[in-house]
């Protein structure tokens, strides 16, 4: 039982603080959500005066009041509508709101993700990512609305029930107030099994867009590979995996609501029943009551239905913010200056680096000791074997990952700043794996400078040999790409690539393997280009000899060093 007690204060903790959580991110609606409770508890009340009025208007009609009948007539005819102006008002009210805390918290929940520590978000693939910032933040949006507010306005509309009921006859009150504490004591096992089943939903619905975005993403691999049969079987595991998990929480949460609506159900009829037999025994005197006693078990019926459900519903939202608190809490880069680097950003800049040591996480050293000086507007190249670290020396310079120990610093010769991610925009860098976004070409480039102009887009083009292809185009520079830039060759979206970091016009230029898919000449006559650019410093990470020729200096990284490289040997 002790043990069992600490599970229980546990749970309670994790739901409070998720809860907790879930409030302080939605606050800003904290008026919106208060309007919503109140036009349902003026709807909670439409229905008790309507229910009134019904019994009203059968005891007329039975005593042929005719006066009497049309004016309760009218009278529940107007409430009816009332009731269902309301109704309409709270469905498009909720709908509105819904949006705009789905929309902010997505808003919030992305500004997270793209500010998070690169490497603490590399644990995560990038499909369960877009499952909490879709899902997770649509489930927690939901809640805003249909959680709290729902569970203010059903309380609400049992409440009054029971006071109609009781002024009319008290026992009846006791029937249904009896299921209650009765339905919570059946609730109470199911909650921590749902809490652990809906986690469970989380991921594997997680694992299954992964799947679908990753298979997506390398369609022409697994084309090529002639791989489809063997992803089509592995997508039936995961689809398997998804069943059985999906049927387990249905199974709980069918017997959970069955239960509970048995419960609900019995309490309903129990009040029909109790005020059948008071009718047939004469105690109630008027017909009318009976049809009050049958509208207000429905409405109690209705409104315990509503309130258990929000079991399922709150353990599913407090799972969703568990799973966004999860990527909140992880590191977050580090703030720095922005005004100090600025304000070099015009300026000759050179890069020291010393005894850089960088380890990624679990794993022994990729760097170590690593020293360097590049001065202004010199061509560094950095040469080593596939995997020695490279493409972790230019994460490093771009600020994604952080030095386990030693310095680096961008200076002017006045002043000096450390390598962080507010220089990055000293940095234009382009990846081996030419990154290319949909949309148009003009759209892709101005990315990194929106205010560019036609002629600054066509001039960056052809620093990097692209011009002519371009040009070749149905529509220019407004010629759109597919995605990653599948309508294009591996050499073309390198170039494209390339003139997308020309036109950044920052003052150090990294280009990681980025000739790999030119043939020779074209990849001379791109380095020349380049080389020729006023004011530029680039360190260029290469596998081929073809570029080293055009090097001030050649630095090679082995065995998790680098030394300078000797151009007589």
């Amino acid at each position: 039982m002790r043990y069992l007690r600490k599970l229980n204060r546990g749970l309670l903790h994790d739901v409070w603080r998720e809860t907790r959580w879930i409030y302080h991110h939605t606050r800003a609606y904290k008026k919106s959500v208060l309007i919503f409770i109140l036009i349902g508890l003026v709807t909670t009340v439409l229905s008790m005066v309507s229910a009134i009025l019904s019994k009203n208007l059968v005891d007329y009609i039975i005593a042929k009041k005719g006066w009497y009948v049309l004016h309760n007539g009218i009278l529940v005819v107007l409430f009816s509508l009332f009731s269902i102006v309301f109704g309409a008002i709270s469905s498009r009210y909720s709908a509105k709101i819904n949006l705009r805390v789905s929309n902010e918290l997505r808003a919030e929940v992305f500004g997270v993700f793209m500010n998070t520590d690169w490497q603490a978000l590399q644990q995560y693939h990038s499909g369960d990512l877009l499952n909490r910032i879709n899902t997770d933040v649509d489930t927690i949006a939901g809640s805003v609305l249909g959680w709290v507010p729902t569970l203010i306005v059903k309380t609400a509309q049992f409440i009054a029930s029971l006071i109609v009921i009781m002024i009319y006859d008290p026992t009846m009150a006791l029937f249904a107030l009896l299921s209650a504490p009765i339905s919570l004591l059946i609730a109470k096992p199911f909650v921590k099994k749902m809490r652990k089943l809906s986690r469970e939903m989380r991921m594997v619905s997680s694992e299954m867009m992964s799947f679908n975005e990753e298979a997506f993403q390398n369609s022409q691999s697994i084309k090529a590979f002639n791989l489809v049969d063997s992803f089509r079987s592995k997508l039936d595991q995961v689809q398997q995996i998804y069943y059985d998990t999906a049927m387990d929480h249905n199974r709980v949460s069918v017997i959970n609501s069955a239960l509970l609506s048995t419960i609900g159900r019995i309490a309903s009829y129990l009040c029909i029943g109790w005020g059948a037999f008071r009718l047939w025994g004469g105690a109630i005197d008027k017909f009318g009551t009976m049809v009050l006693f049958i509208q207000l078990a429905g409405y109690l019926s209705s409104a315990l239905s509503a309130l258990f459900k929000l079991v399922p519903t709150a353990i599913d939202c407090t799972v969703s913010a568990q799973r966004i608190m999860s990527i909140f809490d992880l590191p977050r880069e580090p703030e720095a200056d922005v005004s100090a680097v600025d304000a070099i950003r015009d300026t000759d800049l050179s890069l020291q680096a010393q005894d850089i040591t960088f380890s990624y996480y679990d794993r022994a050293a990729t760097l170590e000791s690593v020293s360097f000086t590049v001065a202004p507007r010199e061509i560094v190249a950095i040469v080593g074997p596939s995997g020695c670290g490279k493409t972790t020396l230019f994460r490093i310079l771009l600020g994604l990952l952080r030095p386990d120990s030693g310095s680096l610093t961008l200076s002017n010769g006045l002043a000096s700043v450390p390598v962080s991610p507010a220089t990055r925009n000293l940095f234009a860098y382009v990846p081996q794996d030419n990154v290319i976004f949909s949309g148009t070409i003009a759209e892709t480039l101005r990315l990194v400078r929106p205010e560019a102009s036609d002629e600054d887009v066509w001039g960056a083009l052809r620093v990097a040999c692209a011009e002519n292809f371009v040009r070749e185009l149905p529509d220019g520079i407004n010629s759109r790409m597919s995605e990653r830039g599948g309508s294009l060759s591996i050499g073309q979206n390198q170039r494209l690539a390339i003139a997308r970091a020309v036109l950044a016009d920052a003052p150090i230029m990294l280009l990681d393997e980025v000739t790999s898919a030119l043939d020779l000449e074209t990849e001379e006559q791109v380095l020349q280009n380049i080389a020729a650019l006023p004011n530029k410093t680039c360190i260029i990470s290469t596998h081929r000899p073809s570029v080293l020729k055009l090097c001030d200096h050649i630095y090679r990284i082995q065995d998790k060093h680098l030394w300078e490289v000797n151009r007589s040997n």
